[in-house]
């Protein structure tokens, strides 16, 4: 059997608890003329049927029919259980600072297509801080009409809902200041403090108030490989040096991967092939010289990157213009003519171009 209520109020409050039900353990009869508590940071919400009779914030109330219009309500449909008792749920809400850390399960993905690669697989951790702003709103998005609720609870429901804003909200970004990976990773402070703004009106919906937002935000060390596997705009060829180059991309001050670092990276790979050509000619001149058994005139070493046994010369996977124009028999500014004129496809990095074999050989085709 219901007890009588004479006094709602929260006699007090477990760690980290968030909602708590008045009266805990089932349903009261209030009593008119019953004393309301509502200590300060808290919020009391009176509940009936899944719908909400009244809101209070913090202060002293006596619940007669004179002063809560609710109860007027009640009296007038008959849901007095007698003259002088009414059943309700009462759900006291903590609206004080929450601070919960966050930290990514799995990399959050930012897409920026306007630089390449594409996309960048970002990892994070640290802190945010929340609190309840309305609380009808709250417990409704929050599924929190329980005898209580603690801050775990909360995290677990906002953590998935957080990486999905931030990846929405940071590809927004990231489309209108034209920011790549190393603006990403390089402009926390300033991220945090315009994801705040951005994501309050997610927020807005679940009835609660983003305050501050203090997320370490880095590139995942495997991006190129991670943005590769789900179809951004990277080559095969790309994919297999990503973990070499990656480390010569983001050996700059305090870790950032900057612009400069992805333009080392076509440049790493054209100082291996040279590397590669050399070991080529030496040994070739090698060979000759223990065929004729070290004396004598030598036929002169085949032409930088040909095969000793003569033909075409081989097409690298990324070319500069000198050795597209090789490959072309032109001369390199004729290359740049036709990289000008849109007739050959290339990448700019800084100040030079780089031609890739898939689009050296559209451009052969025709």
């Amino acid at each position: 059997m219901p007890k009588i209520l004479d006094r709602v109020a929260v006699e007090g409050w477990g760690r980290d608890e968030v909602v708590q039900k008045f009266p805990r353990g089932g349903l009261g009869d209030i009593k008119l003329g019953s004393q309301l508590i509502v200590n300060p940071g808290e919020t009391a919400v009176f509940v009936r049927g899944g719908e909400a009779l009244g809101t209070f914030e913090p202060g002293r109330y006596t619940l007669t029919t004179e002063n809560i219009p609710f109860l007027t309500d009640l009296f007038e449909k008959g849901l007095f259980g007698g003259a002088n008792v009414f059943t309700a749920d009462v759900y006291f809400v903590k609206t004080t600072d929450m601070t919960l850390k966050w930290g990514t399960v799995n990399p959050v993905i930012v897409e920026h297509p306007q630089r390449m690669p594409g996309a960048s697989a970002i990892v994070g951790n640290g802190t945010y801080v929340v609190k309840v702003k309305e609380p009808w709103r709250f417990l409704n998005a929050m599924d929190a009409f329980r005898e209580s609720v603690r801050q775990q609870d909360i995290k677990t429901r906002l953590d998935p809902m957080l990486a999905v804003m931030i990846a929405d909200k940071l590809s927004e970004l990231a489309a209108a200041k034209d920011l790549g990976p190393a603006q990403l990773q390089s402009f926390t402070k300033d991220l945090n403090d315009l994801l705040v703004a951005l994501l309050q009106e997610e927020f807005d919906a679940i009835g609660m108030t983003l305050v501050t937002f203090a997320i370490n935000m880095t590139l995942h060390p495997d991006s190129l490989k991670v943005v590769t596997n789900m179809g951004y705009g990277t080559s095969y060829v790309q994919k297999q040096q990503a973990d070499a180059l990656m480390a010569a991309a983001s050996n700059t001050a305090g870790g950032a991967l900057s612009e400069v670092g992805f333009g080392a990276m076509g440049m790493a790979a054209m100082q291996q092939q040279q590397m590669q050509q050399q070991q080529m000619q030496q040994q070739w001149l090698q060979q000759q010289q223990a065929a004729q058994g070290g004396g004598g005139a030598t036929t002169p070493p085949p032409a930088t990157g040909a095969p000793a046994t003569g033909g075409p010369l081989p097409m690298p996977d990324v070319m500069t213009p000198e050795q597209a124009a090789d490959i072309l028999q032109v001369t390199p500014a004729d290359v740049i003519a036709a990289i000008d004129a849109g007739e050959l496809k290339a990448k700019k990095i800084g100040a030079a171009y780089r031609i890739s074999k898939a689009n050296l050989e559209a451009y052969l085709a025709g």
